[in-house]
């Protein structure tokens, strides 16, 4: 199943990169931001966010399941409640998705969009361990899949495992460059 092609197939709602009610937000990574902002050629306060989230977002953080993204994100914030994200438009949908509902910066998309709707866990015997992004997810690749209990490495290739994996390492090692870089995030946007 090369669930890729699903995505540039997908209905304009459902969609991953519309967050209902302002309650969600794409993380990018330093190096992330950096590359898109190479090529759209437009300042990062043009599509990054710095802002501190509402507080229903930091509470939906705090009442995630602590194996998805959202307890990552929680971890990431400062102080103020801040965190690097792409911003959204008025009505939540992310400021890269057009209005044919697709990705206008799909090659150079954060890594956390590379893999969804999947995301990993790290087990005990530091196995990754590939699992649904979020339970609640109206996916239509998530849905097809079938019973929502199932493996969802079984519906994957090897090759999308290996490269789901590799990400997942990427957004390892991004956290902790993240944790120790905030200091310069303010400096980082604001130099545009």
């Amino acid at each position: 199943m090369d669930f890729r092609n699903k995505c540039k197939r997908c209905s304009k709602d459902p969609h991953c990169c519309i967050f209902k009610n302002n309650l969600g937000f794409t993380f990018v990574g330093i190096t992330d931001a950096r590359n898109i902002k190479k090529i759209i050629k437009k300042n990062y306060d043009y599509f990054l966010d710095y802002t501190p989230l509402k507080k229903k977002t930091i509470n939906a953080l705090k009442n995630c399941n602590p194996s998805l993204e959202g307890a990552l994100r929680l971890s990431q914030l400062d102080n103020d409640g801040r965190i690097l994200r792409l911003k959204t438009k008025n009505d939540g949908r992310c400021i890269f998705l057009n209005d044919s509902g697709r990705c206008d910066v799909y090659s150079l998309r954060p890594k956390v969009c590379r893999i969804y709707p999947f995301w990993a866990i790290k087990l005990i015997n530091s196995r990754i361990k590939i699992i649904e992004h979020d339970p609640l997810l109206d996916c239509p690749i998530i849905i097809n899949a079938g019973n929502r209990q199932i493996d969802v490495e079984k519906i994957l290739s090897k090759k999308q495992i290996l490269e789901i994996k590799r990400v997942f390492k990427c957004i390892g090692k991004e956290d902790l460059f993240y944790k120790r870089k905030k200091a310069i995030l303010q400096r980082f946007i604001t130099k545009g």
